[in-house]
């Protein structure tokens, strides 16, 4: 009974010694997998960096990241290979060649014009219709 326990706390504990990220032996890569992680989103967390996550997809995430650095891969290729498996939604900044870029990035420029004309059409109907007023006989 007594080594079916040491048996199962070593395996546990070697499953939590698993689970931790290790850093990258060279701190310029690191550094790389540390700003790529940044912009990379938890798919299963959906608002939060796999920097930050601590769902086991972004641990996932964080080793695949590191492994392809540490491979020799780019940053684009890095982002490729998650936007391929996991779609554009894992990027915080999508691609701006891509219509969804175009949208989302246009679109709040695209309201502040229309707001603008908007405005300047209010303005110039009032001033219009506006008559001026004339002191009164004394």
């Amino acid at each position: 009974m007594r080594f079916l326990v040491i048996l199962l706390a070593s395996v546990f504990m070697m499953g939590a010694a698993c689970a931790e990220d290790v850093a990258l032996d060279n701190p310029n890569e690191e550094a790389r997998a540390q700003a790529l992680m940044r912009e990379l989103r938890c798919v299963a967390c959906e608002n939060e960096p796999i920097s930050q996550s601590s769902a086991p997809i972004a641990e996932d995430m964080r080793a695949r990241v590191r492994v392809m650095i540490e491979g020799g891969a780019s940053d684009t290729e890095v982002r490729n290979w998650f936007e391929d498996r996991y779609g554009e939604f894992v990027l915080f900044r999508p691609k701006s060649d891509s219509l969804s870029g175009w949208v989302l990035w246009g679109t709040p420029f695209a309201l502040l014009v229309f707001g603008g004309l908007i405005g300047l059409a209010v303005a110039r109907s009032r001033k219009a219709s506006v008559e001026p007023v004339r002191p009164e006989d004394i």
